[in-house]
C-alpha cells in the first residue's frame, strides 16, 4: 500500500500475515523458539498457560516481539488474572470450598502442585487479598 500525503512524502506500509498453525504443539513451540528441553521450568509453566492451539499460536506470534519467553509468559499470566481472575472474594471462597486446587489455579492462574498446596500457610481470605493486591505467585 502507498499514501501519498499532499504530494509531499511517499509512504510504502508492506504487512505480512502470520501463519495459523492449527497442529501446534508445546514440542513444536519449543523447537521454533529455540527452547531446550533442559528448560523444564519454562516448558512445565507453558504446558500449563498454553493449552491450546490458539494459545500457542498467540505465544508464538506475541514472542517475536519479547525479549525472553519467560518475560511473556509472566506477562500473559498476569493479563489472565486481569481478565479471567476472581473480581470479588465471595466466588473464590465459594470456590475454595468446592475445590482449593482449582481456586488457587484461577486465583494465581497457573499450576499448583500438590506439595506446595500442603504447605500453604496462609488463610482462606489473606490469600485472596494478596494476590488480588500484588498479584503474586505461590511458586515464589
Amino acid at each position: 500500500m502507498t499514501i501519498t500525503l499532499n504530494n509531499q512524502e511517499v509512504v510504502t506500509m508492506t504487512t505480512t500475515e502470520i501463519p495459523y498453525h492449527s497442529d501446534l504443539t508445546i514440542e513444536k513451540l519449543c523447537y521454533f523458539l529455540d527452547i531446550s528441553p533442559k528448560a523444564t521450568i519454562l516448558i512445565n509453566s507453558m504446558q500449563f498457560m498454553l493449552n491450546t492451539a490458539e494459545r500457542l499460536n498467540e505465544f508464538l506470534n506475541r514472542s517475536t516481539f519479547a525479549k525472553h519467553p519467560l518475560s511473556l509468559l509472566t506477562k500473559m499470566r498476569k493479563e489472565d488474572i486481569d481478565a479471567h481472575g476472581y473480581k470479588d472474594k465471595t466466588t473464590f471462597v465459594y470456590d475454595y470450598y468446592r475445590n482449593k486446587k482449582m481456586a488457587f489455579e484461577k486465583l494465581f492462574q497457573e499450576e499448583a502442585l500438590q506439595w506446595k498446596m500442603d504447605k500453604y500457610r496462609t488463610g482462606i481470605l489473606n490469600a485472596f487479598t494478596i494476590a488480588t493486591l500484588s498479584k503474586v505467585s505461590i511458586h515464589t
